[in-house]
């Protein structure tokens, strides 16, 4: 009776507990128990102070544990997200791998030095759970003497409310806006129709004004053009009109001295 309610108050306390702190104890190995037999000197340290670097983190109330993401700690310097992938994919399904890198000490490729150290996205708890227990100081990954520290990560509840919102926006973002092909096929059939207009529009124009003559391109018109200057002038056309031009004048001149003697009558 006992047990049962123990049991129950521990229930209790874990679905009162949204900040998941009773997962905060998972990984954590303690001097003198059985499961440091064999751990170095070097790794209980680091050991020790993750420890303490997470328990000052759970002071602050916007701080929680995760419950499908794990820090991997100790990692070799050539051990990259590849290897790190394949490890934790034998559990589960892995959502997202990264290893903490520095980047003012990069390679010649642009990747980053290794900081010894990254972390693990599953999709569910209970492969995240099962992934840290089988591979959380196990001598056999690594060495028996830099063995890998696991732990459920710590996370921020403000980072990750407005990366949610971030992500969330640019998927939204993503499924709004269209792709390249998309856009530069409609940019051409939008010339296309331009054009249609343009060729449409212009044989109209040609008709309103001169109804007889064709269309004609703009190296046909320069063609009739130089071809109007190399010909010679029609001599007897010249002649009509020098000789019609006087005799207008002259008519003119007569109409304009008729009105003013008939103004001087009356």
């Amino acid at each position: 009776m006992v047990k049962a309610y123990l049991s129950l108050v521990i229930l209790q306390k874990i679905l009162k507990d949204t900040r998941n702190l009773h997962l905060a104890m998972e990984g954590v190995i303690k001097d003198g128990t059985s499961a440091a037999e064999g751990v170095s000197k070097t790794d209980m340290m680091k050991r020790k102070l993750a420890f303490k670097a997470k328990k000052k983190k759970l002071k602050n109330v916007n701080h929680f544990v995760s419950r499908d993401r794990l820090c991997i700690r100790n990692m070799p310097a050539k051990f990259g997200e590849s290897e790190l992938k394949k490890l934790m994919a034998k559990y589960g399904h892995v959502r997202q791998v990264k290893i903490m890198r520095d980047i003012q000490h990069a390679n010649s490729d642009g990747i980053g030095k290794s900081k010894g150290y990254g972390f693990v996205q599953f999709s569910k708890h209970e492969v995240a759970l099962a992934a840290l227990r089988a591979t959380n100081n196990n001598p056999n990954i690594f060495t028996s003497q830099k063995r890998p520290i696991v732990d459920f990560s710590i996370e921020n509840s403000k980072i990750v409310g407005a990366r949610s919102k971030k992500e969330t926006s640019e998927q939204n973002s993503c499924a709004q806006k269209k792709t390249f092909n998309q856009r530069w096929k409609e940019q051409r059939e939008k010339k296309k129709d331009m054009v249609k207009e343009k060729k449409e529009v212009a044989p109209t124009n040609m008709t309103a004004t001169n109804s007889n003559s064709p269309t004609l391109t703009k190296t046909q018109r320069k063609s009739d053009l130089l071809k109007n200057k190399s010909k010679k002038p029609n001599t007897k056309l010249h002649k009509e009109l020098v000789e019609t031009k006087p005799a207008n004048k002259l008519n003119e001149n007569k109409k304009t001295v008729s009105k003013r003697k008939t103004k001087g009558k009356k």
